[in-house]
């Protein structure tokens, strides 16, 4: 029956309900799922009936959502039907702030309506964006990106300086050539300087590569790249508003969209995920974490004392390779470092870390009480000798003298 509500598997499920003056409320951490008011002896609902019903769904949503980089309904909803989200029943979209904030107004070009490279690396395209306004923790304030035509696979790289360009390409293709056994055949870009001068231009023709350069201002041309800009900007602006994170950590948060959009489905693929149309291999989403929410990194033993915590708290940015595992902010210590052994709250985000900073202020506040253990055996050293001391005067005869007092030779030992 659905015109009753279940109190008892709602609380099961983690929600709260208050009934109070007469009114009653549904709650969700900081979200009202449901309320109404008392009726004769029941509690009337003044929601829609559906409300509960896809309450989970809804929330269920939006952590994958966020886990997801602000991805699309749309896409979410491929995902769904790939059975790559079996968490997942349905999709029920709420309206997302932080996407209206990061991709509002988006820049649209025209559709050609062109198929794919059937060959990997047979087609090219890569750009250079930046410079940003705010430079990154380690300097950078460009990137450069390079999209496989076949898959629609983007690598990104970032960059100090325009003239890093040439050896960053470099690499990249060293890389990929050995990874798939191809070579790069055509590589599109803009007319920026930094594809023609240094070398760059002189290097591709002795490696066979054939460069197409755009007409200049006309970046329509070069659309694949630019669309992939705009996609990688919008998504990164929405996570980063989404949890408060200051506009110095725009690499991390780049680099985290690049690494979700290659496992999100894309139109021109006809929904494929890139990274499966470029290795072969199945794409698992069961490691996904929403950016940048708090995160407990465990400690090494060797790294802390036997009295220590063993963990800290971080904000996780970024993910690895197997090897390397996840990458966290360690705000105490402002650093970046990474770990596999970690366990993560996707219920506190970076912008609400003055929570959980209070509660270790709280924690060191009560540490400080426990005394020093060398302190401790110090002073009780010290206060049995006294006592001892005070307990053999009180016993001697005024007319004994002093020399002839008898000392304890008890051999005083700390608790």
């Amino acid at each position: 029956m659905r015109n009753l509500i279940f109190v008892g598997q709602l609380d099961d499920q983690g929600h709260a309900i208050l009934f109070v003056g007469g009114t009653w409320k549904v709650t969700k951490g900081a979200r009202v799922l449901a309320h109404g008011k008392k009726t004769s002896t029941l509690y009337m609902t003044s929601c829609p009936r559906d409300t509960i019903a896809v309450a989970d769904a809804s929330t269920d949503t939006s952590l994958w959502h966020h886990r997801l980089g602000h991805m699309s309904e749309k896409e979410m909803k491929m995902l769904l039907s790939k059975g790559k989200l079996p968490e997942l029943k349905s999709i029920d979209f709420d309206m997302c702030e932080s996407c209206i904030l990061g991709k509002q107004k988006r820049v649209s070009f025209l559709k050609t309506g062109r198929t794919p490279k059937a060959k990997k690396l047979e087609l090219v395209h890569t750009d250079l964006w930046g410079p940003s306004p705010v430079a990154s923790l380690r300097g950078s304030r460009y990137y450069i990106t390079f999209i496989d035509d076949s898959s629609k696979k983007v690598w990104v790289y970032f960059l100090k300086n325009k003239s890093d360009v040439f050896e960053i390409f470099k690499k990249w293709k060293a890389m990929v050539e050995t990874e798939i056994g191809l070579k790069v055949k055509y590589l599109r870009s803009d007319n920026g300087g930094e594809y023609i001068d240094g070398g760059f231009s002189e290097y591709c023709a002795a490696q066979g590569i054939r460069m197409e350069n755009t007409i200049l201002r006309t970046p329509q041309q070069n659309g694949v790249t630019e669309h992939m800009n705009i996609t990688l900007n919008e998504c990164a602006r929405s996570m980063r508003l989404h949890v408060g994170l200051p506009k110095t950590f725009w690499v991390d948060v780049v680099s985290t969209a690049t690494y979700l959009i290659n496992r999100g489905p894309l139109v021109p693929m006809e929904f494929r995920l890139p990274n499966e149309v470029w290795n072969g291999k199945e794409v698992k989403f069961s490691h996904l974490k929403v950016f940048c929410y708090v995160s407990y990194v465990h400690i090494d033993s060797d790294a802390r004392s036997k009295l220590d915590a063993k963990s800290k708290i971080c904000f996780f940015i970024g993910y690895g390779d197997e090897k390397f595992g996840y990458r966290f902010w360690d705000e105490q210590n402002r650093k970046i470092i990474r770990s596999i052994n970690v366990i993560f709250n996707e219920q506190v985000m970076y912008k609400d870390k003055s929570t959980v900073v209070s509660d270790v202020i709280e924690i060191d506040q009560k540490k400080s009480e426990f005394v020093n253990l060398d302190e401790l055996i110090e002073s009780t050293v010290q206060k049995n000798g006294e006592e001892d001391k005070e307990n053999v005067n009180s016993q001697v005869d005024l007319s004994t003298p002093v020399d002839e007092v008898r000392r304890s030779s008890r051999n005083i030992r700390p608790p």
